[in-house]
């Protein structure tokens, strides 16, 4: 019952297990990227840093380019960590994350970004194992005209119409659920790179077996799946991250949107039960009446809860100073969301001092997901 009453009511607070007094319901996330930390003593360093500041849970990222920030048979070890794809750091970064996390209260998502398959100009070396783009070019995604996407800058993605893609994604998944005590798994990236994407050949493939329908549609149908799939074989939250505009109705100019512009339907996400928890990216400050309001995008995604969780996305910028992002947070909370996730570590970390005493004074826990406790109940007496 209290649970149903958390679920209801949202923010307010409870009893603390440990019994020194009232805690918050609210879910304080930040990002860690995969950029952040080179050794262990700086994961340790950053989990007893996040739960000082008042926060309850880290999005710890483990893949970037289809490699691993763990121990893995199915990708080979990133070369952000050594110089050199494949090469054994010496230490397991997911799991000094999850013990030192633990030791300070906090949850510790594993970050994987879902479809980017390298990133820059030059493709990955030879390692063991090798790596996807040299052992699968079929996966990456095409254009409109059936020209695979190229090496370039930024990064070059896998196919989510191929279900192959899909599959690798779920397999990597399931690993890092079976090796490490993780609290859940978090989804970035899970979307096609643009409009202008996705008539590779396995995608054509699987249109044409679907009976042609709408590409468009198809296209965000398979993005869905993914994140289903996911689902299916994950035994904690699912979380994903998705587009700051789910659609831009509100006529402003030069914007992108996550369902028509790459085909993310964060509504059927969460209207499906495909993923427990949105992560909208509203990376604009408050802006009352102005062209991407926070606190209109803000209630925008909270609308699409659908019975599941939201907590906004909110961006801590160095070159404007700490008063933008604690009116995001103070917003996000008068809106409703279930709670805040910062990105990201490195450009926040400066004004932790200032979080803890003027939004983040009082403890807070994740609120329940009651949902995923029935789904276990269920599952545990399934008579077949």
């Amino acid at each position: 019952m209290l649970a149903f009453f958390i679920l209801l009511f949202g923010l307010t607070s409870v009893a603390s297990s440990a019994g020194t007094g009232p805690k918050m319901v609210e879910h304080r996330g930040i990002w860690v990227t995969r950029w952040t930390y080179k050794s262990p003593e700086q994961v340790r360093e950053i989990m007893a840093e996040v739960a000082g500041a008042g926060f309850n849970a880290v999005y710890f990222q483990v893949r970037g380019q289809h490699d691993a920030f763990y121990r893995s048979d199915i990708e080979p070890w990133a070369k952000d960590l050594t110089g050199e794809l494949g090469k054994d750091p010496g230490w397991d970064p997911l799991a000094v994350a999850v013990d030192a996390g633990h030791s300070h209260g906090l949850e510790v998502h594993a970050y994987l970004n879902a479809f980017p398959m390298w990133r820059g100009e030059i493709g990955p070396d030879v390692s063991k194992p090798l790596h996807a783009w040299r052992t699968n070019p079929e996966w990456l995604v095409a254009d409109l005209d059936g020209t695979p996407m190229g090496l370039n800058e930024g990064y070059v993605y896998a196919s989510p119409g191929n279900a192959e893609v899909r599959d690798r994604l779920v397999a990597v998944v399931a690993d890092i659920i079976k090796r490490y005590a993780v609290d859940g798994i978090h989804l970035d990236h899970i979307r096609y790179p643009g409009e202008q994407y996705g008539r590779d050949l396995p995608a054509m493939a699987a249109w044409e077996s679907a009976g042609r329908p709408a590409f468009d549609d198809w296209r965000r149908t398979v993005v869905t799946e993914a994140v289903a799939a996911v689902q299916a074989v994950s035994s904690v939250p699912v979380s994903a991250a998705v587009w700051g505009v789910y659609e831009n109705r509100w006529g402003w100019t030069e914007v992108s949107e996550g369902r028509n512009g790459y085909f993310q339907d964060a509504d059927a996400f969460t209207k499906t039960g495909a993923a427990d928890a949105l992560l909208p990216m509203i990376y604009w400050p408050v802006n009352p009446g102005g062209r991407l309001d926070f606190g209109v995008l803000v209630r925008d995604h909270v609308a699409r809860a659908n019975g599941r969780h939201v907590y906004a996305g909110v961006l801590a910028d160095s070159s404007v100073g700490i008063e933008p992002l604690i009116a995001t947070i103070l917003e996000a909370r008068k809106a409703g969301s279930h709670g805040v996730v910062v990105f990201e570590y490195t450009q926040s970390r400066a004004w932790f001092g200032a979080l803890k005493e003027r939004v983040f004074q009082d403890s807070a826990v994740t609120p329940p997901m009651g949902w995923r406790s029935m789904r276990h109940h269920e599952q545990n007496t399934d008579p077949h």
